[in-house]
């Protein structure tokens, strides 16, 4: 009897083990798929217009990528995905969801050869959550006919909206 409880506990901690890297697969691929479509302007993951005004433009996403609980794209000062890891009104489990994401995040694209570079935040009070940009080298490709431009970047923050009173863990992909 004790054998037979052993051995189970042994599958269902490999089943988790197994699932938890899935998971963190499913994240990356998800992230890279956006990435990856960056240089055509997002298009193919791009869905229907959400919003469409002098100040910007939104559009749903395509790609639902695991553990973004709310996503869009926006044209506005340039072209970029924006994600949040998490939400609250509350400071209440901000530090836990930010080293959680800046974890699985920098597992995903500092295996891709993405550098860390880590800058204040500027909101008062989330001093503590520093800004972080992934950036990867650009090539210079001169072999290459069709002018290009700098890679895409992706960007990690959280931010704090007065007008909601919402703290906010974003991640953002930016076209370059």
């Amino acid at each position: 009897m004790v054998i037979k409880r052993f051995l189970f506990l042994i599958i269902v901690s490999f089943f988790c083990v197994s699932h938890i890297y899935a998971q963190s697969d499913d994240f990356c691929n998800a992230v890279n798929t956006i990435i990856r479509d960056a240089p055509n302007k997002f298009r193919n993951v791009r869905g229907k217009t959400i919003d469409a005004n002098i100040n910007a433009t939104l559009w749903a996403c395509n790609i639902k990528v695991p553990g973004i609980v709310g996503d869009r794209f926006v044209a506005a000062m340039g072209l970029f995905y924006e994600g949040a890891f998490f939400q609250s009104k509350t400071t209440e489990g901000l530090k836990e969801a930010y080293e959680k994401s800046k974890n699985v995040l920098s597992a995903c694209l500092m295996a891709q050869g993405y550098t860390l570079s880590v800058s204040d935040n500027f909101y008062p009070g989330l001093s503590s959550y520093k800004k972080l940009v992934f950036m990867l080298e650009d090539k210079d490709d001169s072999a290459s006919l069709k002018p290009t431009g700098p890679p895409p970047h992706v960007n990690m923050e959280v931010t704090y909206s007065k007008e909601a009173g919402k703290y906010t863990i974003v991640m953002f992909i930016f076209e370059h």
